[in-house]
This record gives structure tokens, sequence and C-alpha cells, in this order.
């Protein structure tokens, strides 16, 4: 997989599969900037993409609020250069009650953290590939949409397959890609059991560096 220099931004980058794809990134030869809240994990990650053969660049964003992804968006283009490809991994899921029984904070820090947070990170950087004529975006959905308890987790990831689709018919005429993948059960921090991160990076990638003239506004479901 040939990644050499490609700028990518990853939110979600300090665990679990934002790590694996930044690592797998890396060693594809990309320039990464691996963008979440923790300072300390994603410094650590991006270190991990240099000795991996890429180059890693920390940034600490908060993907639920504009101004924070706006700031960290300028200063990741101004230290490694304009985005060509962004992976809208992080997530959250929490608040596994009945809906009568879900605080309307935690259906609101869900929907923030798993829609909002897209929505801002393709608001910020999308204008910037149209108007390079190429970009790639990828949106990290989830095979489980109707789960009971997880309203709201199963909520946001149907809304962020829509916000998919919907960008995609924009983007008609223009080679900038956006795909939702829905990668299987995987063990990481939130959940436990499962596939190991880096047994998908690879398929997930796959969309990231897809071809002039590939589909877009799909939702590529991963086998179990």
């Amino acid at each position: 997989m040939n990644l050499k220099d490609k700028v990518i931004l990853i939110t979600g980058a300090g665990s679990g599969l934002g790590k694996a794809l930044a690592i797998a990134a890396g060693q594809a030869g990309a320039k990464v900037i691996c963008a979440a809240r923790r300072k300390e994990r994603i410094q650590q990650t991006a270190e991990e993409v240099t000795k991996a053969g890429g180059v890693g660049t920390a940034v600490e964003m908060d993907v639920t609020d504009g101004k924070s992804v706006e700031k960290a968006v300028t200063q990741a283009e101004k230290e490694v250069g304009s985005i060509q490809i962004l992976i809208n991994n992080a997530g959250i899921i929490t608040g596994m009650k009945a809906v009568q029984d879900l605080p309307v904070e935690e259906w609101d820090r869900i929907m923030a953290t798993n829609v909002r947070g897209p929505y801002l990170l393709i608001r910020a950087i999308l204008p910037g590939m149209i108007q390079r004529g190429f970009g790639r975006i990828v949106n990290i959905s989830a095979p489980i949409k109707h789960l009971p308890k997880a309203s709201a987790y199963c909520a946001s990831k149907c809304a962020l397959d829509s916000l998919t689709k919907a960008v995609s018919y924009e983007l008609k005429g223009v080679d900038v890609l956006i795909n939702a993948v829905e990668p299987p059960f995987l063990d990481t921090e939130m959940h436990k059991g499962g596939k190991k991160p880096e047994e998908v990076v690879a398929q997930i990638l796959e969309l990231a560096i897809a071809e002039a003239g590939a589909p877009g506004g799909r939702v590529v479901k991963i086998a179990q």
C-alpha cells in the first residue's frame, strides 16, 4: 500500500483502531497527523508512526468543539502540509441504558462525538480538498444499528452513514471521495473481545487510497 508522503489526519489516534491506522499509514510512508484530546497518547502514537517509517505529528483536538477543530487543522496544515486524507475515527459508545433511562446529557455527548465531530472535521478540511482537486474521507461507522440499550450510539452511526451519502452527492465532478466503513467488533478500550484493530486497517486504508473514479457514498462492511 503506497501512502508515500500523503498527508493524513486521523482522529482518535491515541489508542485502539485510530492508533493502529496511524502506525499502518506510517509504515506505508505517510505523514500522519495524530489527533485526540489526550496529549501523551497522541505523542506516543506519533513517535511510533515515525519509527514505522512515516512522519508522525501530534495535534490536540476536541472533535466536539468547532474552535478546537479549526485551530488544530490550521496548526497541522502549517506544520505538515495540506490534508489530503481524513479518517474520522473518534467515537464513543456509552449510555448503555433503555431510552427512557438515558440522560439527555449522555445522548448529546454521544451525538456530539460520533456525528458533530465528523461534520466539523469535514467542514474544516473539505474546502481545501475541493480547491486542490483531490481528497479522500473515510468515516468509521459500525455494524450495529439497532441494538437494544444503545439507542444513542445506533442513531449516531446511522446519522454518520447518511452524512457520508449526502456529502458524496455534493462532490460529483470532483476527485474527492467520501465513504464509510463498518469494521467488525474490535478488541479496544471501549469494547473487549473481537478482532485486533491491526487485522482490519488494510481494508480501511484501501478506501483512503482509492483511485479517481472509484465510487463514493458507500458504507463498506468488513467481514467478521
